[in-house]
């Protein structure tokens, strides 16, 4: 958007400067005729002359007159000049009801015609330039609401200018009319407009709209124009993102890489769209996990085996305290106390044994099929897999072909850096009996990630000293203990 700005501004003021050169003698000589000219035209309608539709004619010309003058004094007087001599105009043609020679004139005014010679016919002409003027003005005077009215008045009198229409859906975007950026692009694309600025732009609007199909239709119209334009390729790509097409995104990315691009941004683009893919996964393993631990019949029977051992043990100890009291009964008054807090603590067991029995319960009665649901699992984790490689072997291509690419190196950095913390989750889980046996070698294979990660982070980081990888970084140092590399990075 800035650069059609920028374009359209040094177009404008190009304009401005060539009728800022008019001759001053000659537009203080112009505003005297013209204001006379006003002024006795306003001054017929007043009269028994009322009536006749040239006199309305008369009148719309000399308004039409002062639009055009260029001169800043008659115009700021009458700054509505061009609409009151359309207003002016129409009132002649309803008062020619038998259309003779006053509406056949004043429609002329109207709108613009072409000649023999397919050159503009000078009426129309005149009151194109007058609206057009108006707008140009208004737009350096960043009225950029009244420059949008004016120039869409250009385009209604001149239905095939392309500038008209162009530059009304760039000052539209200005003003914030989006109705009027829409209005104005479509037209310009629809009268032959090529440029691929205005095509990214009316598609931005589209996909504001969340109109999806005319947003990729806009695109893929600007791609068939400009087929090397990497701009309205990329806008694609992120519009399939945005309406959730990441299939879509990912086969349109695959058939320009497949032809043996070097462009490292696509080829990154494609790696993001793999990584995303991934993701898309996760929710539903999670749940599908969840689901599993929920159901897990095998660990849940071995819960109920061991709390129905501990209140088996209780029930050895009570047995063992009463026969002592049958053996010693000196010791039976601190036996049957010692009976009361065993049998306490064993109704806690029976409590947390109940308990688990009803989880069985529930589990007996949910109906979850634990086979299909591993067997689903299996399948969405190997999707993943292939979804995350595709995503790495992207990232590393795109390496190769730009080194010095923040995106990649950074990408690379967190891919690493997260598996890392996905397998130390693992180890937290971990009981003491596990993690005797196992935790030693999970925690080698995290730390093993997280070392993976660290050249990436350093690269991007020497490229640009973003806030978030700073952060990572520290996290980093701190989790391989790099004290000399944590001081050096300002902690």
């Amino acid at each position: 958007m800035k650069k059609i700005t920028l374009a359209l501004f040094a177009i404008l003021m190009t304009a401005g400067a060539a009728s800022a050169q008019m001759d001053k003698m000659m537009i203080e000589a112009n505003r005297k005729t013209i204001s006379e000219a006003v002024k006795k035209a306003d001054a017929a309608v007043t009269k028994k002359d009322s009536a006749k539709a040239k006199t309305w004619l008369t009148r719309g010309e000399a308004y039409l007159d002062l639009a055009n003058s260029q001169d800043s004094v008659l115009t700021k007087a009458e700054p509505l000049a061009a609409y009151k001599a359309v207003e002016y105009f129409k009132k002649a043609i309803a008062l020619d009801a038998k259309d003779g020679a006053a509406a056949v004139s004043a429609k002329k005014y109207l709108l613009v015609t072409l000649n023999k010679e397919g050159k503009p016919e000078p009426e129309g002409q005149k009151t194109f330039s007058a609206f057009m003027n108006g707008g140009i003005a208004k737009y350096q005077s960043k009225d950029f609401v009244g420059a949008v009215k004016d120039l869409q008045m250009a385009s209604e009198v001149s239905p095939k200018d392309t500038t008209a229409a162009m530059y009304t859906g760039v000052i539209g975007q200005m003003a914030k009319d989006d109705a009027a950026a829409k209005g104005g692009f479509e037209k310009f694309l629809a009268l032959g407009g090529k440029d691929p600025a205005m095509i990214y732009a009316l598609a931005q609007i589209y996909r504001n709209e969340k109109n999806e199909e005319k947003a990729i239709a806009t695109l893929e119209k600007g791609i068939a124009l400009h087929p090397n334009n990497k701009d309205l390729k990329a806008e694609k790509v992120n519009l399939l993102l945005a309406f959730k097409k990441i299939d879509l995104a990912i086969k349109e990315l695959e058939t320009s890489v497949a032809k043996g691009t070097s462009n490292p941004q696509e080829v990154l683009n494609l790696g993001i769209l793999y990584e995303n893919k991934a993701q898309e996964f996760a929710p539903e393993i999670r749940t599908l996990k969840e689901t599993l631990s929920d159901n897990n019949v095998e660990a849940l029977n071995k819960k109920i085996q061991v709390q129905k051992d501990k209140v088996a043990a209780y029930d050895e100890e009570i047995k063992r305290l009463t026969d002592k009291i049958k053996k010693d009964p000196k010791t039976a008054a601190a036996s049957k106390k010692q009976i009361v807090q065993v049998k306490e603590m064993q109704n806690e067991q029976k409590a947390e044994l109940t308990k688990l029995n009803e989880d069985a319960a529930k589990q007996a009665a949910s109906g979850v099929n634990v086979e299909e649901t591993n067997k689903k699992l299996a399948e969405l984790e190997a999707k993943q897999k292939v979804a995350k490689d595709l995503a790495l072997t992207y990232y590393k291509k795109s390496l190769e072909l730009d080194p010095n690419n923040y995106d990649v190196n950074f990408n690379l950095g967190v891919m690493s850096f997260n598996e890392a913390v996905e397998i130390k989750k693992k180890v937290d889980l971990l009981d003491m009996a596990a993690y005797k046996t196992e935790g030693k070698k999970i925690e080698e294979l995290a730390e093993k990630k997280f070392r993976e990660a660290l050249p990436y982070f350093e690269k991007a980081y020497s490229i640009k000293q973003e806030d978030d990888l700073k952060s990572s970084l520290r996290s980093l140092y701190q989790i391989l203990k790099m004290e000399d590399k944590l001081k050096a990075l300002g902690e």
